[in-house]
C-alpha cells in the first residue's frame, strides 16, 4: 500500500514541479545586474514603499520561477531549443540577467539553508537524471548523474549546508538512495529504509516507518545513524516531518474527526515549543498535506489549512493561508479562499512566492498577493 503512496507522491511531485507552465518570456533590454549589485546587504525597510516590477515573458519560453537567489531577486527558468537558460530578476528595479545556461531541460533550482550554493536538477533523458550544485554566481561546483532514473527526490542538509541526501527510483518504482558531498564531489551508496528521508543532526536522517503490508494513516518516525546503521524511534506516530536548522516540525496526533496536531520541537533534545492544531483532508489511504514553508531567520511557519477535515476528492470550499510563529506561538489568517499551490519564501520572509509556477508574490506583512508574471 506504502508503494502505491510513493507512486502517488511522485506522480504529484512530477506534475506540479515539473509541468511547463503559462509561458512567459524574457525582459529585453533591461541592464545586466553585477554580482556586486546582488550581494548588497539586504534592509527590508528599503522595499516597504517600493512598487514589484512585473516579470514580463514570451508565451512560448518560460518555464517556471523556481528559487531565491536572495529576498531582493528570484531565479525563474525558461526554454532555449532543447536547453534551458535560468535568469535572475531584481524585484525592485526589474533587472534582469543569464545566471545559468544548460544544453538539457532545466527541472528545478533549489538553494541550500544559507543561500550560497543551488541545486539544478535536470533531464538528460526520461530515464537519466542529473543534479548540478552551482555557486550563487552561478559557477558549477559539483555534479552527479543518475542512471536508470526516472526520479529524483532529494533534501538539502540544513546542518552542514553542503550535502545533500538523494533516492533515485527506477522505472519498478524501486530506489537507490545516495549522500552527496559537494565539497569533495562524492556519492555514497545508502540502504535506507524508506525514500523520503530528511536531515537530522549528528549524521543522521529522520524517515516514517510506514507498514509496507498494511494500509495506515500514521506510523513511527525513526532516526538511522548514517555510520553505524542504528535506528532508533523518536516520535510514536506522525504523519508528515520536516527538519529544519535546529527545528522539528510533525503533524500527527489526528483526532477522530481529523483534526491534526502541528508539532515544533528543537533539537538536539526534541522538546517540544510550540504546537496548535488544523484539520486535514484525506486522500486515498493517506492524509493530505498542504503546501508549506518555514522561514529559518525569523522562525515563521507558512501553510494553507482546509476550512474543515474530510475527503480531499470532494473538497471545494478552498484554503486559508495562515501563519505560524514558533517563538510566540502567534496564529494568524493571512488570506482566505486560496488554491493550495506550492509556496516558497525569500530568506527573511519579506515575500513569499506562490502558485502553481510560483508567478504570484504573497506579503505577509501586507497580506497582499501580487502577480509576478505577466505573458506575452
Amino acid at each position: 500500500m506504502k508503494r502505491v503512496f510513493w507512486v502517488v507522491c511522485i506522480i504529484s511531485c512530477f506534475l506540479i514541479g515539473c509541468q511547463s507552465p503559462p509561458h512567459p518570456k524574457e525582459v529585453s533590454n533591461a541592464p545586466a545586474l553585477s554580482n556586486q549589485e546582488k550581494q548588497k546587504p539586504f534592509n527590508p525597510s528599503n522595499f516597504q514603499n517600493e512598487p514589484l516590477k512585473k516579470l514580463s515573458l514570451p508565451f512560448d519560453q518560460f518555464t517556471t520561477v523556481s528559487e531565491w537567489l536572495n529576498d531582493e531577486t528570484i531565479l525563474y527558468i525558461a526554454n532555449e531549443g532543447t536547453g534551458s537558460v535560468v535568469h535572475s530578476f531584481h524585484l525592485i528595479s526589474g533587472e534582469t540577467d543569464v545566471f545559468y545556461k544548460s544544453e538539457e531541460l532545466i527541472m528545478s533550482v533549489e538553494a541550500n539553508k544559507t543561500y550560497d550554493m543551488l541545486l539544478v536538477r535536470s533531464a538528460v533523458s526520461a530515464t537519466e537524471g542529473k543534479l548540478r550544485v552551482l555557486s550563487d554566481k552561478g559557477e558549477e561546483l559539483a555534479e552527479w548523474t543518475f542512471d536508470n532514473s526516472i526520479d529524483l527526490v532529494y533534501s538539502w542538509n540544513p546542518f552542514s549546508a553542503q550535502q545533500l541526501v538523494v533516492s533515485s527510483f527506477k522505472e519498478d518504482w524501486s530506489y537507490d538512495t545516495f549522500l552527496l558531498d559537494v565539497h569533495d564531489k562524492s556519492m555514497v551508496k545508502k540502504d535506507v529504509a524508506d525514500p523520503f528521508v530528511q536531515w537530522l543532526p549528528n549524521e543522521e536522517i529522520g524517515f516514517i516507518d510506514w507498514n509496507h503490508e498494511m494500509p495506515d494513516l500514521e506510523a513511527p518516525l525513526y532516526a538511522e545513524n548514517l555510520g553505524t546503521e542504528e535506528k532508533r524511534e523518536l516520535k510514536e506516530s506522525v504523519v508528515m516531518f520536516h527538519t529544519y536548522d535546529n527545528l522539528l516540525i510533525t503533524v500527527g496526533s489526528v483526532d477522530d474527526v481529523g483534526i491534526a496536531s502541528y508539532s515544533f520541537y528543537g533539537f538536539p533534545e526534541l522538546k517540544e515549543i510550540q504546537t496548535y492544531k488544523a484539520p486535514l483532508l484525506t486522500s486515498y489511504s493517506n492524509y493530505f498535506i498542504p503546501y508549506y514553508d518555514f522561514v529559518d531567520n525569523t522562525k515563521m511557519f507558512y501553510t494553507f489549512e482546509s476550512t474543515r477535515a474530510g475527503n480531499a476528492d470532494g473538497y471545494s470550499d478552498g484554503f486559508q493561508l495562515i501563519s505560524f510563529d514558533s517563538t510566540s506561538g502567534e496564529k494568524k489568517v493571512l488570506a482566505k479562499d486560496l488554491e493550495n499551490t506550492p509556496l516558497k519564501c525569500s530568506p527573511s520572509g519579506v515575500y513569499c512566492l506562490y502558485g502553481y509556477q510560483l508567478e504570484q508574490i504573497i506579503i505577509p506583512s501586507t497580506k497582499e498577493i501580487v502577480n509576478l508574471v505577466e505573458l506575452s
